[in-house]
């Protein structure tokens, strides 16, 4: 593999799902390979990346009926329980690329149903694998009501990939340590905190479903405040806004550098969007603005005892 100089090359897809779950993996395919096949400048992308819930409809009622097993890391997912995971590894091995497969629903045990994200390598194996921690149950008045509780359980670990040995395939120098959370995960700023101090992540990824109450108002701020807060690069995967019906998603994928400035944005509806991570501008930030080295850990500090992690 050459080594990338001139910034990691990647790909967020942001695509609306339908109550077909066929359709739903033939159009993600779909979109997959129109990322890897007409990257602009003709660079492809080393890492792709898919929203929240991309295979079924963002429905609490509808959660069960499209969830789907998803193995432990270190397994191979071509062959395995998850048909929506073995196209997404099957993607991944032909074009030798990694894959932030967003999340979809997965069929845990004890009737239990997670929103789950997972990282697949470019030989379709399952590095990590995030539950949603915090369950989206909100109700803003003249907005939006919406209750994960209802139907999901919220995962109990912090889920960081370590870059040493580069199991993402990125070819860049440092490769990095990333971070990954779902949607309503990045409101909590001491989790991104714990990834980036505890974990020394450099990119944080967030597949995500804002809607059109939540996304006007906060969705550019958040995601600018964690890249801020962290001093990491984020990544911030959307669905797309449907035509109809439906989930209101509010679209405007996002890539956020570790200065906190916009540096790729989607529009409402389906597209690809295409950025490079200049993954020296994290020691950078952190060199120009070092604020790991001034927090006052005499008068305040995140909780420094063992947490459940998983990697």
């Amino acid at each position: 593999m050459s080594l990338i100089t001139s910034g990691l090359p990647v790909a967020l897809v942001q695509l609306c799902a339908t109550e077909d779950a066929a359709r739903n993996r033939r159009q993600a395919e779909a979109w997959l390979e129109r990322a890897v096949l007409n990257p602009p400048g003709g660079l492809k992308p080393r890492l792709l990346m898919l929203p929240e819930v991309w295979n079924a409809p963002y429905a609490v009622d509808r959660f069960a009926a499209f969830a789907e097993p998803i193995p432990e890391p270190g397994a191979n997912l071509i062959d395995g329980p998850s048909a929506s995971l073995a196209m997404v590894a099957r993607l991944a091995r032909r074009h030798g690329v990694a894959v932030i497969a967003g999340s979809i629903p997965e069929r845990g045990g004890a009737g239990c149903t997670y929103n789950t994200a997972t990282l697949i390598d470019p030989q379709g194996v399952l590095l990590a694998k995030h539950r949603k921690l915090h369950l989206f149950d909100v109700d803003v008045p003249g907005g939006i009501c919406f209750r994960e509780s209802e139907s999901l359980t919220a995962g109990d670990a912090l889920t960081v990939l370590s870059g040493v040995g580069d199991p993402l395939g990125t070819g860049v120098a440092e490769p990095p340590n990333l971070g990954l959370l779902i949607c309503y995960d990045i409101r909590f700023p001491e989790l991104a905190l714990l990834m980036q101090q505890g974990h020394g992540c450099t990119v944080l990824a967030c597949p995500a479903a804002f809607n059109t109450t939540t996304g006007p108002r906060h969705w550019h701020l958040v995601m600018r405040a964690r890249a801020i807060d962290t001093q990491c690069f984020v990544l911030a995967c959307s669905s797309a806004r449907p035509q109809g019906d439906g989930y209101p998603s509010y679209g405007h994928s996002l890539v956020v550098d570790p200065w906190g400035a916009v540096i790729a944005e989607a529009g409402e509806g389906e597209q690809v969007l295409h950025a490079r991570l200049d993954l020296s501008q994290v020691a950078l930030a952190r060199q120009a603005i070092p604020t790991s080295l001034q927090r006052r850990r005499d008068l305040y500090r995140l909780n420094e005892e063992p947490m459940k992690f998983t990697s």
